[in-house]
């Protein structure tokens, strides 16, 4: 006779239910990064910037508690971001190459990212510029070097001009402030509630706007509808032309870089134009195929062109750059 079949192995049930809860836990994980995209992709960029040495910190200014990362060694270097952005948004990329060279901190301003909200809050330039030397004070700088995009840059621009003192060196990307015929239309920052819409506020930013899933775009649309009516706060303010740079760019005297990408849609060259002749020593980069957000689409020249400036001894003064 034929020696019997050896006994099938069985899986203890232990290890059943482990593997179940495995692929339970798998799934959920699947769904939850379906529908809230952009909470797993803030965590991978977390975990990135804390592998470059780059921490999330946290503090309370007037009772409102601003969130920020800092990290790096050298100048402090300050990055303040536009409307609607947040730090990880707006210098995602650009924050752990600069932490190389400079101590730098990218703030979430009062109303964006994941600071505090304050319903009461006017979210006025002159405001955010007062958080922003509060802010200077409570992590103990001096005197720092400001970057500034878009709205940023606004605010970036009347700090330089109100504490002169507490501004090294200033670089203003594609910056807001300068008083528009007609200003630009609300409709043009809201990425509305379809791929179409979103397709128009990609192109408004963007010279090449890039390609983004339909999860990532819906999940995108409906953090924005939340921010809204901080964005139409800000902006009730800024359209009051009280912080309107062209009577305080004389008040600058601090060296200046201005960065502008040459197809910005929403802010024309023609705003930069006007800022630097209001500060006729600026630097002037102009960068070809970028929209406004250079440090987005183009972070390689933006990078370029901002450590140059910074780090150039003595500033240079009245340079004019096309970055190709």
């Amino acid at each position: 006779m034929g020696s019997a079949a050896p006994p099938r192995r069985r899986w203890p049930r232990r290890r059943w239910v482990i593997a179940g809860l495995a692929l339970a836990a798998l799934g959920g994980a699947g769904i939850f990064a379906y529908q809230r995209p952009l909470t797993v992709i803030s965590w991978h960029d977390r975990w990135r910037l804390w592998r470059a040495g780059i921490a999330a910190r946290e503090v309370v200014i007037d009772g409102v508690r601003i969130h920020y990362k800092e990290g790096g060694a050298g100048e402090p270097l300050v990055l303040i971001h536009g409307l609607g952005g947040s730090s990880d948004a707006d210098w995602g990329q650009t924050m752990a190459p600069l932490a190389k060279r400079f101590h730098i901190y990218a703030l979430d301003l009062p109303g964006f990212g994941r600071s505090d909200k304050p319903p009461q809050a006017t979210y006025a330039i002159r405001s955010q510029s007062a958080t922003l030397v509060k802010f200077l004070d409570a992590v103990g700088i001096r005197q720092a070097h400001l970057c500034g995009l878009s709205m940023g840059g606004w605010i970036a621009a009347y700090t330089a001009s109100e504490h002169p003192d507490r501004v090294a060196r200033l670089v203003l990307a594609d910056s807001a402030g300068v008083r528009l015929e007609p200003a630009p239309e609300r409709a043009l920052l809201d990425p509305g509630t379809t791929t179409e819409d979103f397709a128009g506020f990609l192109r408004t930013l963007f010279y090449n706007p890039p390609r983004l899933p339909a999860p990532l775009i819906r999940d995108f649309q409906a953090q924005a509808q939340r921010q809204a009516w901080v964005i139409d706060r800000a902006l009730a303010a800024m359209l009051t032309g009280e912080d309107a740079l062209e009577p305080r760019l004389g008040k600058i005297r601090a060296p200046t870089l201005i960065i502008w990408g040459k197809q910005d849609a929403l802010l024309p060259l023609h705003s930069g134009e006007i800022i630097r002749q209001g500060l006729p020593k600026a630097n002037f980069t102009v960068v070809d195929r970028c929209g406004h957000m250079p440090p987005v689409e183009r972070p390689d020249a933006f990078l370029r062109e901002t450590e140059r400036f910074l780090r150039a001894t003595p500033p240079p003064q009245d340079e004019y750059t096309l970055a190709p």
